[in-house]
């Protein structure tokens, strides 16, 4: 193709330009069409198809405002009340008498599983130093079981005292004159102990505590440094609150007195 021949086609396009985008918008009054065809010659597009029975089919914006018109009639979801604990008030150092109750309420037959305790060399030093103070009395001669109490102290002491018949040896001899003269006797053996129940696992039974070395009322009487009384049971229970009964079983006894002992320093802490 000569130079001539390649002038005259850029001449050419050049004038269909101008009457394309210049001479025909002017006459038409109709904007330059610069969109992608949606349809392309050869192709055919399907075209969707709603399953609508009635009625036109609705926009998103349409749905979005509906679901909005919903949502103001709908009663807003009630909430829960949020209960606040009512704290325990400590202990103000007033001492109270325990009671006994009826044992079948238990319904349970402990079983001696003792705890361990540890550290006890250590918390000994720190608290027989301190002054103990009374939290609940046990007086009676008779057997029986208690009410539970609370026990919120990491550290407490039981101290009993008994109060037993004398042991002694009741005999009768009969009469010789038949030959060899019949007798009797009998002997007073008096005892003590205290089973400490865990009330929150009545088949546990925490200690069980007898007297060391027995009643002896006999020998008691012969001199103070003969006289055990009263005996001390510790306990340490960390920080751990714990409920227990004391279940109380005498043979021979005057009366007995049971003290739940625990430090001063305790009172308006726990």
């Amino acid at each position: 193709m000569e130079k001539r021949d390649v002038i005259m086609v850029v001449i050419g396009l050049a004038i269909v330009l101008v009457v394309a985008f210049v001479v025909k918008p002017m006459i038409t009054g109709k904007p330059v069409d610069m969109s992608i065809p949606t349809k392309i010659p050869g192709i055919t597009t399907p075209t969707p198809t709603a399953n609508v029975t009635s009625g036109s089919v609705p926009s998103s914006s349409d749905e979005m405002y509906a679901k909005y018109k919903a949502s103001l009639n709908q009663t807003p979801p009630t909430l829960a009340p949020t209960l606040i604990p009512t704290p325990v008030p400590s202990w103000g150092g007033q001492s109270k008498d325990l009671s006994f109750v009826n044992p079948t309420q238990y319904g349970q037959t402990p079983v001696p599983t003792p705890i361990s305790h540890t550290g006890v060399a250590l918390q000994t030093s720190e608290f027989e130093t301190n002054p103990m103070v009374p939290y609940v009395t046990i007086e009676g001669k008779d057997p029986g079981s208690t009410e539970p109490i609370s026990m919120p102290f990491p550290y407490w002491e039981l101290r009993y005292t008994v109060d037993p018949y004398a042991t002694t040896f009741v005999g009768t001899t009969g009469n010789k004159e038949g030959g060899v003269a019949p007798s009797s006797g009998a002997e007073v053996f008096p005892s003590f102990s205290i089973d400490v129940i865990d009330a929150d696992q009545p088949n546990r039974t925490v200690r069980t505590i007898t007297p060391p070395g027995g009643l002896d009322a006999a020998l008691w009487k012969k001199g103070k440094e003969y006289d055990p009384r009263p005996w001390v049971e510790k306990f340490y229970e960390g920080v751990e609150n714990h409920n227990y009964y004391f279940v109380i079983t005498p043979h021979m006894i005057h009366s007995y007195r049971v003290d739940v002992m625990v430090p001063k320093q305790y009172i308006g802490k726990y």
